[in-house]
């Protein structure tokens, strides 16, 4: 157990100086990197540290193994290693109401991108799904029905990382559906008694007017719930 862990240990300090390398000779993806028994010579350290190193950094897809190439440099690709461990499960209540505000924030600032590029394909895309929507009645919609609608807004946006930063969002979702009796309903009971609740046939009908500041609003106004509960939820 003591050697794995100081083999552990220097490897996460041969990762380190692998990466500084990279900075420090200003490398980019398609540069190529030293060898294994280069970088063997130029740290001091056995190979199978290396190679330990060098494994943990082509799992988070910062380098790979090509042909005739050797280790090549590659972009990585953003929050993909985000995305495969965060589970609902895993996640305390504070770190959820975390992620709600940011979804909060991202839903709402994402407005100017999504009005510059949508059109009326765009638009009749957003009708299929809301009229699916209703069709199967709100009570009875999935994690994913409830995903499709705002995943088409993201895609319209046209920012890839956006689009990626949606896919992390999945756990609150999930969070939010499955304690809806719970936390959710008794909030949308309240704004529905009100007239405050704003639903996504409410936002398309937005979108087709073209009115950035409304829409704004309106989307604060539908993500409220989430508003509220990290508020006022304890």
């Amino acid at each position: 157990m003591k050697t794995n862990l100081t083999t552990s240990t220097l490897a996460d300090k041969v990762e380190e100086q692998i990466i500084e390398f990279i900075k420090k000779n200003r490398l980019v993806p398609g540069d190529s990197l030293p060898n294994e028994m280069q970088f063997v010579e130029m740290f001091g350290i056995s190979r199978n540290v290396v190679r330990e190193a060098l494994s943990r950094l082509r799992m988070l897809g910062l380098i790979q193994t090509r042909t005739k190439r050797g280790i090549v440099i590659t972009e990585p690709p953003l929050l993909i290693s985000f995305q495969k461990i965060l589970d609902p499960r895993l996640l305390s209540i504070n770190t959820i109401k975390e992620m709600m505000g940011m979804r909060i924030v991202l839903e709402i600032g994402i407005a100017e991108f999504l009005f510059s590029n949508i059109d009326d394909s765009n638009i009749l895309e957003l009708e299929q799904i809301v009229s699916r929507q209703q069709a199967i009645g709100i009570n009875n919609l999935s994690v994913d029905d409830e995903l499709v609608f705002h995943t088409k807004i993201y895609e319209i946006a046209g920012n890839n990382f956006i689009s990626q930063f949606n896919k992390i969002m999945h756990p609150v979702f999930v969070f939010a559906r499955h304690n809806y009796e719970n936390y959710f309903q008794p909030i949308s009971e309240k704004l529905s008694e009100n007239g405050e609740i704003v639903t996504h046939p409410d936002l398309l009908g937005i979108i087709k007017n073209r009115n950035i500041e409304v829409y704004q609003k309106a989307m604060k106004g539908h993500l409220r719930p989430y508003w509220e509960f990290i508020y006022n939820f304890h």
